[in-house]
């Protein structure tokens, strides 16, 4: 069973999504919290503040073992993020999914610590403090689920991000029909979801992840698909060709059979590259 881990409101709503599997446990921290299974810190003022007053989890966490996804933002309780991550090596093996918020409806502050979680998460994984970093952007994601009503646009997202998270949990579990799949490359930690539409061979990413070096797909087809239809390896190939985008670009594919009426097309990509450093560098 894999562990979620959520942090702040954006974190812990996203956690909660994934309850509607068996194969999670789920643990939320945030101020305010009452339920079972989570951790209420107290409110305080700025992420400094949160850092330094972190307290010992080390009772909350005793069940943890095995894998974590810790899911987090930049909100002030961010501040902790480091501190609790501290508290959970060794117990498990950790990958983080960082949620980048809309940067238009950030304050100057905001921007400021947005930034310094951004890129201090990215360094903490390409140095191995933990396994690897998924990057999502909200401004992106929101591109890639199309419009909706404003009062559930958050919930699609998170939807969107959980159901996408689990498919490819599930593959990655599951006996394919046909892949190549090879190691991943092992300094390539920082990482994106994608999810495509084959028919239109439109890819729409969750994060306009820079420098790629591997892109790895999950085609998911209804089994008459499978087992009829002649043409599916020639779309796969060419489909695989169109989005390979520099040389260098390593590519595996996985075709799994399903029980679902349309085919859905995953992709996980990777780089070695710190994202926006090359706007920091600029500035």
């Amino acid at each position: 069973m894999k562990t979620i881990i959520g942090l702040g409101q954006a974190g812990c709503d996203i956690a909660e999504k994934f309850k509607k599997y068996p194969q999670y446990k789920v643990y939320k921290i945030d101020v305010g919290l009452e339920e079972a299974d989570s951790y209420a810190m107290k409110r305080q003022t700025s992420p400094e503040l949160y850092e330094s007053k972190c307290p010992s989890l080390k009772t909350f966490f005793k069940e943890v073992s095995n894998e974590v996804l810790f899911i987090t933002s930049s909100g002030n309780i961010s501040g902790a993020l480091l501190r609790i991550l501290e508290q959970l090596r060794g117990k498990a093996d950790i990958d983080v999914l960082y949620i980048k918020p809309d940067s238009s409806l950030l304050s100057m502050a905001e921007k400021l610590q947005e930034n310094v979680v951004f890129q201090v998460l990215q360094e903490y994984a390409r140095s191995a403090a933990f396994e690897k970093i998924f990057l999502i952007d909200n401004a992106q994601l929101t591109e890639v689920v199309g419009d909706v009503p404003i009062k559930e646009h958050y919930n699609y997202l998170n939807e969107a991000i959980v159901s996408t998270i689990h498919m490819i949990n599930v593959f990655d579990n599951s006996k394919s029909v046909l892949d190549n799949f090879s190691p991943p490359i092992e300094t390539a930690r920082i990482f994106t979801f994608g999810l495509i539409n084959f028919e239109e061979e439109e890819e729409k990413m969750f994060f306009d992840l820079q420098m790629p070096r591997e892109k790895k797909y999950y085609y998911a087809y209804p089994e008459e698909a499978i087992e009829s239809d002649g043409t599916l390896m020639k779309k796969i190939k060419k489909h695989i060709k169109k989005n390979t985008e520099h040389d260098k670009m390593k590519i595996s594919y996985g075709i799994y059979s399903t029980n679902y009426e349309q085919p859905y097309v995953y992709c996980l990509s990777n780089s070695t590259l710190i994202q926006g450093s090359e706007k920091i560098l600029d500035k």
